[in-house]
């Protein structure tokens, strides 16, 4: 076939319009300005044959030409076709569109060249697979094997945007050269990376090479080689920067920096200047797993200081040594679908050095914990190995060198009963901090428990307990006898609970009530446990019973204070009630939740007194904008009352948010506390705190901040705080904190 195709030509002038009649397929019609002409009435082209003519004949074309099967496009309009005879090219000009399968081409020109079966797009060119979009000022695209060249070629894909100066690969992975990647729209405050070379895989991940890391357009940090994965979060460096000011501390300027060095891996350091103390410094790393799933993650900080300033006394009224130090570690692991790994590491060199030097950090973490755990669920049982340990001699711990567990789960076992069996091999070793006798003893645990459900009505279920827990104690340290011991304690009860509802057709359009559900279910647990014999001064009391502002597990099987151990003839009486709506998205939801229990001892301990104190919970949730919660510790028979803690939480959508709550502690604490926060424009919002003392008459703490989200990438905190109390923080604070939202 020579060069020369008039069939072509003829088949694209009927399907766009020429002086042979038809209708215009965009650009400016004969007949009226942003309108469709009317067709001749000679002529007759149905909408598919417009819209899909090109298209079709460019395939034919192409067949003939090649031997090969038809290609396979769906849709290619512009402005105005042409044909090259000599080239075997038809030009597309103006508002070119052309679809290939899943690819979409635009550009102010497309060529298709159907004798080597290549597709060239010049000016505002565009090339689009999916959510992937490559914009440039020209591409040449091979249809054959799916390779294409481009030049000054800009990428999108969510959060991440790419240029650079060329670019050539396939519909898997690209090469663009003397690249910018910038997370978020490029900006002066944006964070990059500019490499020679960035290997870019759409959907699956980039890579650098000779890269650099800097903002907007300085460069601060080489980095030679550096990958990432888009299955997870995209994941730049971390860079923080919180100059401020403390009392105690003096002038402060916190740098830190944590930049990937390995697929998954990241790693930097931390810097702290402190006018008052001296440098802080130490290293700093977070890793995950690189296909995103989030079954890895963790994270180190440290730090290490030479401590001029006034150091003070630890917990146990000892000097606090010059050089201070702290070294934390974080685990999280899915091993597989069965198994997790967790664990926990806070070495500090002293009781104070997180609240001198990591403020914040130390509001949630105030005794540090050491732990290492892995567990393998089966189908109907756990498995677990738990390791405690203490590398800091300033808190009390229970050491467990280790514990080795075996949970079985309620089982159904036949005629209406069910089974549980718990069993443990622990070593167990306390040395307390203020010098006294060193605690320990090998430990074996064991307790079976069997059920039987009845349930006469649908409203009511009784259900009998009956149990046994055999605990063998052997090389005891630190008891009244050295030896072991074993004891043997029973339990026999009963469980009773009544499920009553009721519905009421109530309406209120200002509260969005839609219909009222009220659950109300009173119950009754009864646990008997005869003495053992066993002596309890031959037991060390490490697991022994700690402060807790709910009630006890009245379950012999479910007690953790395993060393407290004893006889017991309890009855707890509670009742629960709740009061719901429709939600108007979907279900229901809460709008009064009233809890109240209580125990009736017939046994009771030196000390104790026949009823316990009466815990109750109340929460009010009428709307989505106010929420009232309040936990009480009442004296049944004085009612005098023990312990309060409320709140009430006002939210007007997103212009403000008010925290009101109070913290009662019989002859300890007396404290109000109320933050509120502002929404002031799209970038900025204000923040106040307070916290009022009743008991001693003072202001411990009064707040007051501005955050700034610049270019939705940056967080700027600025604080400023006066405190009344007593602190080892001092007086006055002021501080700036400048942290990344997204990267």
């Amino acid at each position: 076939m020579g060069g020369r195709m008039p069939g072509l030509k003829k088949i694209l002038e009927v399907g766009f319009g020429d002086e042979h009649g038809g209708y215009r397929r965009r650009g400016k019609p004969r007949g009226g300005k942003g309108k469709l002409a009317d067709p001749p009435a000679r002529a007759f082209a149905p909408e598919v044959i417009r819209r899909f003519a090109p298209a079709l004949a460019l395939a034919c074309c192409a067949a003939l030409l090649r031997g090969a099967p038809p290609p396979q496009m769906s849709e290619f309009t512009a402005d105005h076709f042409t044909y090259d005879d000599q080239a075997g090219e038809s030009v597309a000009q103006g508002h070119a569109h052309l679809r290939d399968g899943n690819l979409l081409f635009t550009a102010d020109e497309l060529r298709y060249n159907t004798k080597a079966d290549v597709i060239t797009a010049r000016g505002h060119a565009a090339y689009t697979r999916g959510g992937e979009r490559v914009l440039a000022d020209w591409i040449v695209y091979h249809r054959i094997d799916g390779t294409f060249i481009a030049e000054s070629v800009r990428v999108g894909r969510n959060e991440i945007y790419i240029q650079g100066s060329r670019a050539e690969g396939t519909r898997k992975e690209m090469v663009i050269h003397d690249a910018t990647i910038t997370y978020g729209e490029p900006g002066f405050y944006q964070p990059t990376v500019r490499a020679g070379t960035i290997i870019y895989s759409p959907d699956r991940y980039v890579r650098f090479v000779d890269s650099w890391i800097g903002m907007g357009a300085a460069e601060f940090i080489p980095i030679p080689h550096l990958s990432e994965t888009f299955n997870g979060p995209f994941s730049l460096p971390y860079i923080a920067f919180n100059p401020g000011y403390l009392s105690s501390l003096g002038g402060i300027a916190d740098f830190s920096f944590d930049a990937p060095i390995l697929p998954g891996i990241k790693a930097g350091a931390e810097a702290s200047l402190y006018t008052n103390r001296g440098l802080m410094l130490g290293p700093i790393s977070d890793y995950g797993s690189t296909d995103g799933s989030g079954d890895l993650k963790g994270s180190v900080r440290s730090g290490f200081i030479e401590d001029w300033g006034s150091r003070g006394i630890d917990n146990l009224g000892n000097p606090i040594p010059k050089a201070r130090y702290f070294l934390d570690w974080d685990h999280q692991q899915q091993v597989t679908d069965d198994i997790t790994l967790n664990g926990e590491l806070n070495w500090w060199s002293d009781s104070d050095v997180y609240r001198d030097f990591r403020n914040r950090s130390f509001l949630a973490t105030q005794e540090p914990d050491n732990y290492l755990e892995s567990v393998y669920t089966g189908q109907n049982f756990l498995v677990s190995a738990f390791t405690r340990f203490q590398p800091d001699t300033f808190e009390p711990v229970q050491q467990r060198l280790p514990e080795l567990q075996f949970n079985l789960l309620p089982t159904a076992i036949g005629g209406g009963f069910y089974e549980k069996f718990d069993a443990s091999s622990a070593v167990l070793r306390e040395l307390p901090p203020d010098g006294g006798p060193e605690l320990g003893s090998d430990r074996l645990d064991a307790f079976y428990g069997i059920t039987r459900p009845i349930s006469p009505v649908n409203w009511f279920t009784l259900t009998p307990v009956a149990g046994v827990r055999v605990t063998d104690y052997f090389d005891t340290l630190g008891a009244a006898e050295p030896g072991g011991d074993t004891r043997v304690l029973g339990e026999f009860g009963f469980d009773a609970v009544m499920r009553t509802s009721g519905t009421f057709d109530y309406k209120n359009k200002v509260w969005k009530i839609d219909g009222l559900r009220h659950l109300f279910t009173p119950y009754l647990s009864y646990r008997y446990i005869p003495a053992s014999g066993a002596d309890p001064g031959r037991i060390p009391d490490i697991d022994a019973d700690t402060f807790d502002t709910y009630l006890p597990p009245i379950e012999l099987g479910d007690a953790r204070a395993i060393d407290a151990l004893g006889p017991s003839n309890t009855l707890r009486v509670g009742i629960d009630n709740t009061l719901q709506t429709r939600d108007g998205q979907y279900g229901s939801r809460d709008l009064v939740v009233f809890r109240l229990a209580d125990d009736i001892l017939f046994l009771r301990q030196p000390g104790q007194r026949d009823y316990s104190q009466l815990y109750g919970e109340v929460g009010l949730y009428p709307a989505k904008w106010l929420e009232i919660d309040s936990q009480e510790i009442v004296q049944p028979r004085t009612g005098a009352v023990h312990e309060f803690e409320s709140g009430v939480k006002l939210i007007n959508a997103d212009a403000w948010t008010l925290r009101l709550a109070t913290d009662f502690v019989r002859r300890e604490d007396d404290e109000y506390f109320a933050e509120w926060r502002v929404r002031l424009n799209e970038a900025y919002q204000g923040i106040l705190r307070t916290d009022y003392d009743a008991r001693e008459h003072r202001w411990d703490r009064r707040e007051v901040g501005l955050v700034q989200n610049l270019n939705n990438t940056w967080k700027l905190e600025f604080t400023m705080a006066f405190d009344q109390g007593p602190s080892r923080e001092g007086h006055f604070s002021l501080n700036a904190q400048i942290d990344v939202i997204r990267f």
